[in-house]
């Protein structure tokens, strides 16, 4: 029998019908694929401006403490108390001891430690001043450094960092860092009244109890500005 040219109407809706479906299908995987990316650049949108928004109240309230600590140390000493505590709020949340003193008016004393001024600009943090000297109060790897400004026309100058141990039968001083100064005086200085600097810094492994303290031995300590003669140490 001849055929006559024309499709079965109903296999014509059939496939009409499957194509609709398919389409249908496809639109809906893209929609939901869309959706998806629409929810997680929300998502990472939400992240930052919420990190972004605790950094900013962190930098303008950065003296704000967690309620559940003590707070009675985090105060700013003035210059008429007597710093008998040992920790001092520096102006940013110290996670490490650390701690910065400043030199200005006193010289060495007798003995040839250095004296810094506890009264203004003092930055300590888990770290105890005493006697010129600062205690650690948590053994670890420190960072020690001190610069000293000193008159250049002296014959010598000697700057040492040395420290002592409780837990040492001998109470000898340990001398950790040392820079030595010889001028050379066989031709005049071109100036009168030059100074130079001296400056010490090295790593070591402190214990709980040590103290470090900065001796100077022969030549003048040049008193000028708070910013020539400082000493600090931080846990690194």
């Amino acid at each position: 029998m001849a055929s006559t040219g024309n499709e079965n109407p109903s296999r014509v809706m059939v496939d009409s019908w499957k194509n609709r479906m398919i389409q249908t299908i496809l639109y809906v995987l893209v929609s939901i694929a869309l959706f998806g990316i629409v929810v997680e650049t929300c998502f990472i949108y939400h992240l930052y401006t919420t990190k972004h928004s605790s950094e900013l109240l962190y930098d303008k309230d950065f003296l704000r403490t967690d309620p559940t600590e003590d707070t009675s140390s985090f105060c700013i000493m003035e210059a008429s108390t007597v710093p008998s505590k040992k920790t001092r709020a520096p102006p940013f949340k110290a996670f490490k001891p650390l701690a910065h003193l400043r030199a200005y008016v006193e010289r060495p004393g007798a003995d040839g430690v250095m004296r810094w001024n506890d009264k203004v600009d003092l930055e300590l943090h888990e770290l105890e001043y005493k006697e010129n000297k600062l205690v650690v109060e948590k053994e670890g790897y420190y960072y020690i450094y001190s610069k000293l400004c000193f008159d250049a026309d002296e014959v010598s100058f000697h700057h040492l960092m040395v420290m002592t141990r409780p837990s040492y039968k001998t109470p000898s001083p340990l001398e950790l860092l040392r820079n030595r100064y010889h001028g050379d005086h066989s031709k005049p200085l071109k100036k009168v009244g030059s100074v130079q600097n001296s400056y010490l810094g090295g790593m070591f492994h402190l214990l709980k109890g040590d103290a470090v303290f900065v001796v100077v031995k022969s030549g003048t300590v040049r008193l000028q500005t708070a910013a020539d003669n400082y000493f600090g140490m931080f846990m690194v």
